[in-house]
């Protein structure tokens, strides 16, 4: 039977939140965490491994070292500067690369060949980065992309018609930011398009507008109240890692790199994508509106102008 090892590199909230997870769920064999705080990454190790006894399986969780990323199957780069109030957009972009670049090189120098796992922001310009450093293959290399935001579309959707979440499809595509597109024409519960669902009196571009500004917003509505968002993301990476380690072949939102799908190309963008044992094996062309697809390349241009610029970053650092 094979035995399954990640690496976790980052233990802040984002990080501990999805080791705990990994650890709930008994996913792996082996998670090594590592974090330029060596006390808080001890720390972590010692109470994930009290809380071994109450998972699902036993996960052999300890300290990293360089030499875990050599036969690893999947490292999840959670670290990340962190963005002062006050701060742009790019210079979080310049901090995590300054960050990226010289922890790619020693990733790839130390023989690891699996898959990198990202939600470090910007996403989408940073698992760029990843792809450019490490010269590794497209599939390798996933973002988590608009998966969260997809979450919320999904859980807004589910209040207003009294279902599950999971019974919501609902899209999100393009950056995981501002420019997100909210894809209405595809939005279903049970097959039915859920706009068809309301009650014939009501106003469709209103309630359209509704949600997919709650949808935009509700990250900074968290980040305000409590410093960061933790939770969902976390669990967006833990059904990643699960679908590239037991090939469950699931359809997630994530960041992607495409090559002519959606009339895009050499940008990585969150898109439906089948996630299995290849890693970002293929991505799903949505039928999209007119409309929508004119905003997802307008979302498309803004991470190229971003990417232009890492690109500027890491050549004068190369």
């Amino acid at each position: 039977m094979a035995r399954h090892k990640i690496v976790l590199i980052g233990s802040g909230y984002v990080g501990s939140a999805f080791a705990h997870a990994i650890v709930a769920k008994g996913l792996v064999d082996e998670m090594a965490i590592i974090d330029i705080d060596e006390d808080k990454a001890k720390a972590d190790v010692w109470d994930l491994n009290h809380a071994t006894p109450f998972g699902d399986n036993f996960v052999n969780v300890h300290v990293g070292q360089y030499e875990d990323f050599k036969d690893a199957d999947i490292v999840v780069i959670c670290a990340s500067a962190k963005l002062a109030k006050g701060e742009t957009r790019l210079k979080l972009l310049e901090d995590n690369v300054d960050i990226f670049v010289p922890m790619i090189q020693r990733i790839v120098d130390s023989g690891f060949d699996g898959y990198f796992v990202l939600p470090s922001n910007p996403v989408d310009i940073m698992s760029y980065v990843v792809k450019r450093v490490s010269n590794f293959p497209k599939n390798k290399i996933i973002g988590s992309g608009t998966s969260l935001d997809t979450a919320r579309f999904q859980f807004f959707l589910s209040r207003e018609f009294d279902v599950a979440p999971n019974q919501v499809y609902a899209p999100i595509i393009g950056e995981h930011g501002d420019s997100q597109v909210a894809v209405w024409s595809h939005a279903q519960i049970a097959g039915e398009p859920v706009l068809d669902l309301l009650p014939s009196n009501t106003n469709l571009e209103a309630f359209k507008t509704s949600i997919s500004n709650r949808t935009t917003q509700i990250g900074y509505d968290i980040y305000v109240r409590k410093g960061t968002t933790n939770f969902g993301i976390s669990l967006s990476l833990v059904r990643i890692v699960e679908a590239i380690l037991f090939n469950k072949n699931i359809i997630m939102n994530v960041s992607s790199y495409v090559e002519g799908e959606y009339g895009l190309s050499d940008v990585y963008i969150g898109v439906p994508t089948v996630i299995n044992g290849n890693g970002a094996d293929r991505i799903i062309e949505l039928a999209l509106s007119k409309e929508e697809l004119s905003q997802l390349h307008h979302s498309a241009d803004i991470i190229l102008d971003y990417q232009r610029q890492a690109d500027a970053i890491i050549d004068q650092m190369c």
